[in-house]
């Protein structure tokens, strides 16, 4: 996991997917707020980051719909 710093928050990367959507659905499926997610345009798609205080002791659910990586 990739980590960043914004406001005072840090947010972890958590995975590419092929669309925004893709990276929002994987989120709600993992039951995290809508408010401790960020995605970022990339060339290869959209990267999810993850509030690192919201992924403490979680383990998320990766069924692989949408994603463009594996786990690092």
């Amino acid at each position: 996991m990739m980590e960043t710093t914004m406001s005072g928050w840090d947010f972890d990367e958590v995975g590419k997917f092929g669309s925004a959507k893709a990276a929002e659905d994987f989120a709600k499926r993992n039951d995290v707020d809508p408010r401790d997610i960020r995605t970022r345009e990339t060339r290869d798609g959209v990267e999810l980051e993850i509030r690192r205080s919201s992924l403490d002791r979680r383990g998320l659910k990766d069924s692989g719909e949408g994603r463009r990586d594996g786990w690092s």
